[in-house]
C-alpha cells in the first residue's frame, strides 16, 4: 500500500467527519478530559475496581500523556509487564511476572472488544478510539481459558452511543516520522451510533545495513476501524465492528553483540515483513434487573510474508522466506447475575477454530554449501583413499516446506462470588473451567542436493542426495482450571485479598526445526539416489512435539486510598510454581527456534504502584515490579541450568511519571498547559539459559510539553531523551563453520535512539 492510498483514506475520513458534523441531529459534545472511564465486565462477578487480583487500568489521558499507541508502549508502565522489540511486528511476546513466550504460542491473552487475538503475530497494532485498557496480572484461565497463564490484556473502544467527537492528530519527528490519526464518532437518531477511524504511521528507520547502505528498519503501516452500535430495544444492545491493519517494514536489524557494544546490521539478504489483518465481531447484550446475557462472535484473518537473512552476515549461509495465512472463528456466550444480592454468579461457554497454514523455504547459499555441506562430504571419504571425492555442485539448495497446524476447542466455565460471608466486608470468589483443545500437524517438506563423484580431476558420476518428509498427526488436551480468591474490605476504598489459580499453556508442534531435521537426514544418507525416500511420520511427530505448561499462582495483595483524594496505593506479592515450563531454543544450525519442556520453574516477586495528587493539577505516580524467575529443574546432556534465571525476563521494571496540568480561565492566548516527564526502566535481563550474557538495568527518559486553545492542541515530545544505548533482544547464532570449531556469535537488536517530534491535534 502506497502513501497516496493512505492520504486518500485520511481525506475520506476527514470528509466523512465534515458530513457528520453538518448533518447530525445534535451538536457534537466537546470532550477534553477523558480520565473517568466506565468499568464493567461481561463475565466477572466482582466489580473490576475492587477485583481480588492485580489489575491496572490505562485511561485515554494516560495514553495521550505517555504516548501509548500500541501494546509495546505498555512496557514498564505497568509493574512486571514487559514487551521487548524483536525487530518486527511478527513476534510480540508479552511477559508478565516472569511468564511469557517469545516463539511459538503465547502465555498472555489479548482481547479487543471481547474478540480474542489467538496469535501474537497480530498483537502489535496501533490503537484506535480506545476507551480503556485493562491489564490483569496472574492466571485468568477460569474466565479466559488456555494461554492466559500470565494474564490478560483487555482493550475496549468507545461506543458512539456514549461518545461523540471528531478528531485529527498529525505527528512529525526525526528519522522521517510521520503519523496521521483521524476519527469521527456520531449518533444517528436515538437508537444508533457510528464511528469511523483510520491511521497512517511511517518512519525511515533508525539503523543502516552496512552491506548496502540502506535503512534496515523502515516502517510503513496503516489501518482503519468501523463500528456500528444499535440499541433496538431498551434492554438490547448490538455492536458490529470491523477493522483492517496493514504493515510493511524492513525488519530484523540485528548486529553483532560483543563486549557490551552492538554493531550496526551487516547482512546481504533482505530482512522484510509485511502483514495484513482483517477482523470483524458482533457483540450482543441483553440486560435487565436480574441478569446480563452476552454473545460475542468474532472472525479474524491475517496473511503475512517474511524474508530473513538467517545468519545475519554478509556471507550467503542461509536465508528464509515464510508466509503465513490464518483464519480464526470464536464464539462465546455468557450470562451473569445483575442484582444487588450478596451472591453473584456467572456461567459461560466458549468455542474456537484456528486454521493456520505456513509455507517456508529455507535456502542454503553458496557460502553455507562450501562451509557446511562440503566439509561433511569430505569427512565421508577421508578414510578411503580409493573412493572418489564427493563435490556439492549447487549454488544454492532450497528446503521447501508446507505446514498446516489447525486447532479447535471449547470450554465451559462458572464463577461465583459470596459477599458478606460470615462478617461484613468478607467475600469469597471461586470458579472453574473445563477446557478442551485439539491441535494437528500436517507437514510436507523436502531437500535435494546434487553431488558429483570426482576422481583424478574428472567427474565419473553424479547423484542426488535428499529426502522428503510428509505426514500428519494430532494431540488433544483436556484441563480443569480452578481459581479461588478471598477478599476483605476495610471500607469501600481499601481492601486486602488472597488468591490461588491454576494456569495452562497448550502444547503443540515445532515447525521451525524441520529444516534442521531434513539436513540431518540428507547428511546421513548421502549415497541415496532418486527416488527420494520418505521418513517415518511417527518419529518426526515425536521429535517436533512439545507438551503443555502448567502453573499455580498464589497472590496476596492490598489496594486502596491511603489519604483521601491524595494518595492511592496497590501492592501484591506472588509466587508461581511452573511445571513442564516451555523454553525457547535455537536449533543447532541457527536456522530456527523450537520449544521444549524443561522441568520446573519458579517465579516470585511483588508489584507496587503509588499515585499521589499533591496540589491541583500535579500528579505523581510510580510503579515498580520485581521478579525472581529461575529454572528449578532443567538441564541438557552436557550442562545443568537449574537455579539459573529464566531468559528474556527483566528482574526489575520501573516507571516514574510526573505530570502537571493547568487551566487558564480568562487567558486570551491559552486554555490549558501541560508538561509530562516519565522515566521507564527494565533489567537485568539474561539472554540465555546459561546466563552468560545479559542486559543490565537501563532507563529511558521521555518528556512532553503542550498547550491548548479552543479546538487546537500542540505538543512537543522526546523519547529516550538521554540517548541511552541498550539491547532489547539478544540471542546466540551458530558460527556456521563447524570445521573451525568457532563458538556461537551473539546478535542483538538495539533499542531506538533519541527521538523528538511534535503533535498537532484538532478536536470538535
Amino acid at each position: 500500500m502506497h502513501l497516496k492510498k493512505y492520504i486518500t483514506i485520511s481525506l475520506i475520513l476527514l470528509w466523512s467527519a465534515g458530513v457528520f458534523a453538518q448533518t447530525g441531529e445534535s451538536d457534537i459534545a466537546t470532550q477534553v478530559d477523558l480520565e473517568e472511564v466506565v468499568v464493567s465486565s461481561t463475565k466477572e462477578t466482582n466489580e473490576l475496581k475492587t477485583l481480588p487480583g492485580s489489575i491496572s487500568f490505562i485511561t485515554p489521558r494516560m495514553m495521550e500523556d505517555r504516548k501509548i499507541i500500541s501494546i509495546v508502549d505498555l512496557s514498564a508502565v505497568i509493574p512486571n509487564f514487559f514487551v521487548p522489540n524483536y525487530g518486527s511486528k511478527m513476534s510480540t511476546p508479552v511477559y508478565i511476572r516472569g511468564i511469557g513466550e517469545r516463539s511459538t504460542g503465547q502465555a498472555v491473552g489479548l482481547y479487543v472488544d471481547n474478540m480474542p487475538y489467538l496469535d501474537k503475530s497480530v498483537f502489535n497494532f496501533d490503537f484506535l478510539d480506545v476507551q480503556r485498557i485493562e491489564v490483569l496480572r496472574g492466571p485468568q484461565g477460569t474466565l479466559y481459558g488456555r494461554n492466559a497463564m500470565g494474564g490478560i490484556v483487555n482493550i475496549f473502544t468507545h461506543s458512539p452511543l456514549d461518545y461523540e467527537r471528531t478528531r485529527l492528530t498529525l505527528t512529525a519527528g526525526n528519522y522521517g516520522l510521520f503519523r496521521a490519526n483521524a476519527s469521527v464518532s456520531k449518533k444517528i437518531g436515538k437508537i444508533a451510533g457510528i464511528s469511523l477511524s483510520g491511521y497512517y504511521d511511517g518512519n525511515n528507520g533508525f539503523f543502516v545495513n552496512q552491506y548496502d547502505g540502506k535503512r534496515a528498519d523502515r516502517l510503513r503501516s496503516g489501518g482503519g476501524r468501523f463500528c456500528l452500535d444499535v440499541k433496538p430495544a431498551e434492554k438490547w444492545t448490538v455492536q458490529l465492528m470491523t477493522n483492517y491493519d496493514y504493515s510493511d517494514q524492513e525488519a530484523f536489524p540485528y548486529g553483532i553483540h560483543a563486549d557490551g557494544d552492538i554493531a550496526e546490521p551487516d547482512y546481504n539478504s533482505p530482512g522484510k515483513y509485511t502483514r495484513r489483518v482483517t477482523g470483524s465481531n458482533i457483540n450482543m447484550e441483553y440486560k435487565n434487573d436480574r441478569i446480563t446475557f452476552t454473545s460475542s462472535t468474532a472472525f479474524q484473518h491475517f496473511a503475512d510474508d517474511m524474508d530473513m537473512d538467517v545468519d545475519y552476515r554478509p556471507q550467503s549461509y542461509f536465508y528464509l522466506n515464510q508466509k503465513q495465512k490464518e483464519t480464526n472463528w470464536t464464539q462465546e456466550f455468557a450470562v451473569k447475575s445483575n442484582t444487588q444480592k450478596n451472591y453473584q454468579w456467572s456461567f459461560g461457554a466458549f468455542g474456537f477454530s484456528n486454521n493456520l497454514r505456513t509455507g517456508v523455504v529455507t535456502t542454503m547459499g553458496k557460502t553455507g554449501i562450501d562451509s557446511i555441506m562440503q566439509p561433511a562430504l569430505d569427512e565421508a571419504t577421508k578414510d578411503n583413499p580409493r573412493a572418489p571425492s564427493l563435490v556439492a555442485t549447487d549454488d544454492e539448495i532450497p528446503i521447501p516446506g508446507t505446514f498446516k497446524t489447525p486447532a479447535y476447542g471449547g470450554a465451559l466455565f462458572h464463577q461465583s462470588t459470596c459477599n458478606s460471608l460470615f462478617i461484613e466486608g468478607l467475600s469469597l470468589t471461586a470458579g472453574i473451567r473445563l477446557d478442551y483443545e485439539k491441535t494437528e500437524l500436517d507437514y510436507n517438506t523436502s531437500m535435494s542436493a546434487n553431488i558429483d563423484a570426482v576422481m583424478a580431476g574428472r567427474v565419473i558420476g553424479s547423484q542426488a542426495a535428499g529426502t522428503a518428509l510428509a505426514g500428519s498427526g494430532s494431540m488433544s488436551f483436556t484441563e480443569w482450571l480452578p481459581k479461588v480468591a478471598l477478599k476483605y474490605e476495610f471500607d469501600k476504598n481499601r481492601y486486602i485479598y488472597f488468591s490461588a489459580a491454576k494456569g495452562y499453556k497448550a502444547g503443540g508442534y515445532n515447525i521451525q526445526m524441520f529444516a534442521d531435521i531434513v539436513q540431518d537426514i540428507v547428511m546421513e544418507k548421502k549415497q541415496n539416489v532418486d527416488p527420494i525416500p520418505k521418513e517415518s511420520p511417527d518419529e518426526i511427530l515425536a521429535q517436533t512435539a512439545y507438551k503443555p505448561e502448567y502453573s499455580w499462582n498464589y497472590e496476596l495483595g492490598f489496594k486502596g486510598k491511603l489519604v483521601k483524594d491524595k494518595l492511592y496505593a496497590e501492592a501484591a506479592v506472588f509466587y508461581v510454581d511452573v511445571k513442564d515450563v516451555q523454553v525457547t531454543q535455537f536449533v543447532k544450525s541457527g536456522q530456527g527456534r523450537l520449544l521444549k519442556n524443561a522441568g520446573r520453574a519458579e517465579s516470585a516477586g511483588f508489584d507496587l504502584g503509588v499515585t499521589a495528587y499533591l496540589i491541583e493539577g500535579l500528579t505523581l505516580s510510580a510503579n515498580y515490579g520485581y521478579v525472581h524467575a529461575i529454572l528449578k529443574d532443567y538441564g541438557t546432556d552436557d550442562v545443568d541450568y537449574s537455579e539459573n534465571y529464566i531468559p528474556f525476563v527483566p528482574q526489575n521494571t520501573f516507571s516514574l511519571n510526573a505530570g502537571y496540568r493547568r487551566r487558564f480561565r480568562s487567558n486570551r492566548i491559552l486554555d490549558r498547559f501541560n508538561v509530562q516527564a516519565q522515566y521507564n526502566g527494565a533489567g537485568k535481563i539474561y539472554w540465555t539459559e546459561a546466563n552468560d550474557t545479559s542486559q543490565d538495568f537501563y532507563g529511558l527518559l521521555n518528556l512532553k510539553a503542550g498547550v491548548s486553545k479552543g479546538i487546537f492542541s500542540l505538543n512537543i515530545w522526546t523519547r529516550n531523551t538521554l540517548n541511552t544505548c541498550y539491547a532489547t533482544f539478544c540471542f546466540e547464532s551458530a558460527s556456521f563453520e563447524p570445521t573451525t570449531r568457532k563458538p556461537p556469535i551473539e546478535l542483538a537488536q538495539k533499542g531506538a535512539p533519541f527521538q523528538i517530534g511534535v503533535d498537532l491535534t484538532v478536536s470538535f
